[in-house]
């Protein structure tokens, strides 16, 4: 047998054939930016270009070799279209363009604050809408959407999500020098309505949009006809310090036959919270203090308007569609939502806007950056008078 096996391989022909390299791969993703790795066993070098296709425009280009990678230093969505050429004989070698359809992405939102959680949602379904994409996200309140979206996959802040075509992270991002960084989001975000905030980010036209909350499935919990007040906020900028301001609404209020719901965490009878509002309010239903945010919901679904400042439960009250006063001098009036009767003086004379000039300094309790200890301080609320706001009030309430 041995023999044989001898004969046979001698008689055997052999071919001449070349070595087969292995070929170059690339590969590609869009988490958090555009990112191309080339990996292959043969020393080359390759001119890679990253293009805007939307702009037609060439955003970075740059050599590499192979088994080294290369990303611009964009975060934020661009429409992007890859090319790598072969540096030896200038040959396009690879191409690729954004597609995310039927892909996952996953989107983020960074902030846990109530506002810009609401904010920024609802741009998160229309990016899923516009590329027909599996879109997986995170939130800090992921139970106000879940059902109301089931077309999104929700996971918690800080998981794990694989087998991703691209990812995006929602936020307001700066410098160590306190400017913008603009490789994160492609806006001076305080010179935008917070919403733009995320439109901007996943690449989308700003239109002003509500999310849909899930709210409990509770009744009325207050007989009759009441409004209710959020009167604090988390720096003293945003409160409305117009002396007496707050007592003079109640009262109005009252005498119309309304009830008057204060719903701040804040609890009414502290101290030194009821001083920012010129004392102890009277001729209110107290619900300040911790309540779950699903009561604040209900107490807000059925109330008959809502007044309130540049604060979280302004934002809910817009977002539940309760007629909604806000009042706010320190943010210029962009900065909020425009489906409400803002408050706001537009006198030139007055300073007004500082939010959207300066950086806010939240340790700074009286932050006030162009005027503070002086008579000038908090002159942006101090001069809308209780009759302004009660003008708007006639005119959600209908009251002539």
């Amino acid at each position: 047998m041995k023999e044989v096996l001898i004969q046979e391989y001698n008689n055997t022909t052999k071919l001449n054939v070349p070595f087969k390299k292995e070929n170059h791969s690339f590969k590609y993703h869009f988490l958090n930016g555009v990112f191309l790795e080339i990996l292959g066993p043969e020393s080359k070098s390759y001119l890679v270009k990253f293009f805007d296709k939307q702009k037609d425009k060439l955003i970075h280009e740059t050599t590499i070799n192979n088994n080294m990678w290369t990303k611009p230093g964009i975060q934020y969505f661009v429409d992007w279209r890859i090319e790598v050429y072969d540096k030896s004989n200038n040959e396009l070698v690879f191409e690729h363009s954004y597609d995310a359809k039927d892909k996952r992405v996953y989107i983020h939102l960074d902030s846990s604050a109530l506002g810009d959680t609401l904010a920024w949602f609802p741009f998160v379904d229309e990016f899923r809408k516009k590329h027909n994409c599996k879109v997986i996200c995170s939130t800090f309140h992921n139970e106000w959407f879940e059902k109301e979206y089931p077309e999104l996959e929700f996971v918690k802040p800080g998981t794990e999500v694989f087998d991703l075509y691209a990812m995006y992270s929602i936020g307001w991002h700066y410098n160590e020098d306190k400017t913008v960084n603009l490789s994160k989001i492609p806006i001076e975000f305080k010179q935008h309505p917070l919403g733009e905030t995320s439109s901007s980010t996943l690449g989308l036209n700003y239109v002003e949009t509500k999310p849909k909350v899930s709210i409990p499935n509770k009744g009325k919990q207050i007989d009759g006809k009441y409004v209710v007040i959020a009167p604090h906020a988390s720096a003293h900028a945003k409160y409305w310090n117009h002396k007496g301001g707050w007592q003079a609404i109640i009262d109005y209020l009252n005498g119309k036959g309304y009830k008057v719901v204060m719903i701040t965490q804040e609890k009414l009878g502290d101290n030194w919270h009821d001083s920012k509002l010129g004392g102890k309010l009277k001729g209110v239903i107290n619900k300040t203090g911790n309540y779950p945010i699903e009561d604040r919901m209900i107490d807000i679904k059925y109330a008959d308007a809502f007044i309130g400042l540049g604060s979280g439960l302004s934002w809910l009250s817009w977002s539940i569609g309760t007629p909604t006063i806000l009042i706010s001098g320190f943010s210029e009036p962009y900065s909020e939502f425009l489906d409400c009767e803002r408050i706001f003086n537009y006198d030139t004379n007055v300073c007004s806007g500082c939010f959207n000039r300066h950086w806010l300094n939240a340790g700074d309790w009286e932050w006030c950056p162009e005027h503070k200890n002086t008579s000038r301080q908090f002159e942006c609320t101090k001069t809308i008078t209780s009759s302004r706001v009660i003008e708007s009030i006639n005119k959600i309430l209908n009251i002539y």
